[in-house]
């Protein structure tokens, strides 16, 4: 694909060669001029006789022939516009199934310690008034406020509405271009500490200090020092408050996928990305070489490494000799002839590109593909594993609770974007319909002495019939490179979908998986949930009876019939708690206020309880 920006008039277009269609249709144009000084200069006829005797005859033949070549330069158009939908498609569909299964993974239990609070279990929160606006004063950013800063008078009114001067808002527009850009640049800056400490003491809104570590380290504790560790955050680095601080600039490229705070990402979700990349990467690999006597290789990706370039004629010098195996000029002369490339260069050309997997691709892995017979076969060996992996690991409960009607939407989801794939594949393997095509290129070429006979006949100028022969041809002929150059969008380089870039934004795109949950989820470490927290401790209020402070607190009868087997086996395992108790206690309140400390007591033999099957 070739990137372009709009100069003046699109002037700035007319200089771009390698790709130019405009380049292709000069050839036949200066071949037609050559046509038309020929009939001009070497065929003398009387000046009684002429060979048309009114240009309709011509135009009846032109007009039929643009009908034709711009009906098939509309397909082609219609085929890459349909192959880009249909790439994007597949990997938006295969990329929801992946973030599904890992946001369900998020929910198992070995996780739930990283959990942040849930709102259900702090209803009476809303009793409160409180907010969860980020910003509590936005800057003024509307339009008024733009419209007024042009009138000194507006400007100071505003100035005194809102106790800022116009340096003060402008400074302060200035800052926010760097503070909240979701472009990390040289000059773009992290969040303050005293904006964190600000939302921690704020009473009007429900805002904690937040997790930057995604809530990882509550689950990855350091078994030499005690001290929390997470996976792409340094918690040590900066002490206890580290999971509140931003990271210095610049950050680890790695982004998500970085081992920077001592753990390495989750291993399931780490061949969940994997499976993910590889699923995409051969689905394109097939896509841009559907051949099987063809080597097609995948490569490593590795996260935060430069972009592929996706025009083809920027590539390195070192990619290029890897990519092209003739000089630049037999390559120029071949495509102003509009000759494809060969299987052996083309298979220089995607050795060169390599379709890049997360964590890369074994030595196993290759043998099953090479095992695999046909483009198809190769892909849907990939979606089997991908499936594999996602079945195995519902039924171990690595995805939670989630309910079979939810896990069989994403196994929809993957199927979806196999149908993608193979309208993908309908188009690669499908060319234009030949009896067309031939007819096309027939007409183009009788275009190149029809056009000069017309000019011949009706120029009174030489230089004006060259000039009007050379524009039509080129016109005609570059339309239907044009159509030719669509035809067949994963080949065609450098008109070709980029499809090794659309993977590296695939691959990065997965690694969020990595980073758990929400930063700002974490509202429970707030002034006024510890506020309410205790408030609600002092003056004994219950919630839904058993349930205090969102404890919820075993019930032990006291009737004469609790004597039962059930009943006993539940006494006896409250015993230790009980005996636990002092045996005097001043007031209800007290009692209340040992209850919570023992929340950890009472969670594990509810558990207990619950795995003997006796509550």
């Amino acid at each position: 694909m070739i990137e372009y920006y709009r100069g003046a008039y699109g002037a700035n277009l007319l200089t771009r060669w390698h790709g130019s269609c405009l380049a292709k249709a000069f050839i036949p144009g200066g071949i037609s001029v050559a046509i038309y000084f020929i009939l001009l200069y070497l065929d003398k006829i009387p000046e009684d006789e002429v060979y048309l005797n009114h240009p309709y005859a011509v135009g009846v033949l032109v007009s039929s022939v643009s009908f034709l070549i711009i009906f098939r330069a509309n397909y082609g158009y219609q085929r890459y516009w349909e192959a880009c939908s249909a790439v994007h498609q597949l990997m938006s569909k295969w990329m929801d199934t992946a973030m599904f299964i890992g946001v369900f993974h998020l929910q198992s239990d070995y996780l739930k310690d990283m959990d942040p609070p849930n709102f259900f279990d702090y209803n009476d929160l809303n009793d409160l008034n409180l907010t969860r606006d980020r910003e509590s004063t936005p800057p003024p950013l509307d339009e008024e406020f733009f419209n007024e800063m042009g009138s000194p008078t507006a400007a100071s009114e505003r100035s005194v509405e809102t106790g800022l001067s116009h340096s003060d808002i402008s400074s302060q527009l200035r800052r926010r271009r760097f503070e909240k850009s979701i472009h990390s640049t040289k000059n773009t800056t992290n969040g303050t500490s005293r904006d964190t400490l600000d939302r921690l003491h704020d009473l009007t809104r429900l805002f904690g200090p937040g997790r930057l570590d995604g809530g990882w380290g509550k689950v990855y504790p350091n078994d030499i020092t005690g001290k929390p560790t997470a996976t792409y955050y340094d918690i040590q680095k900066f002490g206890k408050d580290a999971s509140r601080i931003p990271p210095s600039h610049p950050a680890d490229k790695r982004g998500f996928a970085s081992t920077k705070g001592g753990r390495t990402p989750s291993l399931f979700l780490q061949e969940l990305a994997h499976l993910a990349s590889l699923l995409c990467a051969v689905a394109l690999t097939t896509l841009r070489n559907g051949l099987d006597d063809v080597e097609s290789p995948l490569g490593v990706y590795t996260p935060g490494q430069k972009w592929p370039e996706v025009d083809a004629h920027y590539l390195t010098t070192d990619v290029r000799r890897q990519a092209y195996d003739q000089g630049p000029l037999m390559r120029t002369i071949r495509y102003l002839l509009g000759i494809d490339q060969t299987k052996h260069a083309r298979t220089i050309y995607n050795a060169a590109r390599p379709m890049l997997v997360i964590g890369g691709v074994s030595d196993n892995e290759i043998a099953f593909l090479q095992r695999a017979r046909g483009p198809h076969a190769k892909t849907q060996l990939v979606w089997n594993w991908f499936s594999d992996l996602l079945i195995r690991e519902h039924h171990a409960g690595t995805l939670g609770s989630v309910g079979p009607p939810i896990i069989s939407r994403v196994i929809q989801f993957m199927s979806d974007g196999m149908l993608h794939y193979n309208h993908a594949r309908k188009i690669m393997f499908t060319p234009f319909p030949f009896p067309h095509a031939q007819l096309s290129a027939f007409f183009v070429l009788m275009m190149l002495v029809a056009i000069p006979l017309l000019m011949v006949e009706y120029a009174n100028e030489p230089w004006l019939g060259a000039l009007l022969t050379f524009l039509t041809v080129t016109c005609l002929a570059g339309l239907h490179e044009v159509a030719r150059e669509l035809e067949n969008p994963f080949r065609n380089a450098p008109n070709d979908v980029p499809l090794c870039t659309l993977l590296a934004f695939y691959n990065e795109a997965l690694i969020t998986m990595y980073s758990g949950h929400h930063p700002d989820a974490y509202w429970g470490e707030s002034d006024i949930v510890k506020k309410w927290n205790r408030e609600k401790s002092m003056n004994g209020v219950k919630k839904e009876g058993s349930q205090v402070v969102g404890l919820e607190i075993p019930t032990l009868s006291t009737e004469s019939d609790s004597a039962d087997e059930g009943g006993a086996a539940v006494k006896k395992l409250f015993d230790p708690l009980t005996d636990a108790l002092p045996q005097c206690v001043d007031s209800l309140e007290e009692l209340k206020r040992l209850i919570i400390n023992q929340e950890a007591k009472i969670k594990d033999l509810q558990d207990r309880a619950q795995k003997k099957g006796i509550m």
